[in-house]
């Protein structure tokens, strides 16, 4: 028993010396946004999810979801492309990529996204089909490297 205890302390100690090295920071980007979905396009092969938002600055904001089914239906992956109208003369974008599954009638959305200001975020998506609301939550992803 104590050769087997010794055996995968010793494979484990060298995961947990590089996992020293690294750190992992989230910092919330701002409050719970809340979006209304404006449509919903059921396919065969994927659903396509479009959403709206007005942002506290005044500019206005559209995200397209595209959902692939896992083999059961009940989840997958997916890619999304959003833009931010800020003013007559400002435009931003953001790609995100994630995983998604289903929560009862709600979908629940795991994501990265890279903005055009060079930012890159983690966040949580709630769809609700029945409300046609969506939340989100971002986290702004630092990951830095810790030298000895």
């Amino acid at each position: 028993m104590r050769k087997a205890i010794f055996l995968i302390l010793t494979l484990a100690a060298p995961s947990f010396a590089i996992a020293d090295h690294h750190a992992l920071t989230l910092e919330a980007n701002q409050a719970e946004m809340a979006w209304q979905i404006t449509s919903i396009d059921l396919t065969s092969d994927e659903s396509v999810i479009t959403v709206e938002r007005e942002s506290d600055e005044g500019g206005r904001s559209y995200v397209s979801y595209h959902l692939s089914y896992d083999s059961n239906g009940n989840g997958g992956t997916y890619t999304a492309n959003g833009r931010g109208y800020v003013d007559a003369n400002t435009i931003t974008s953001a790609y995100a990529a994630g995983v998604w599954h289903r929560d009862g009638v709600l979908v629940v959305m795991d994501e990265i996204v890279s903005h055009s200001d060079g930012t890159k975020t983690v966040g949580r998506i709630r769809i609700d089909p029945l409300a046609r609301t969506m939340t989100m939550v971002q986290y702004i992803l630092e990951l830095s490297l810790i030298h000895i």
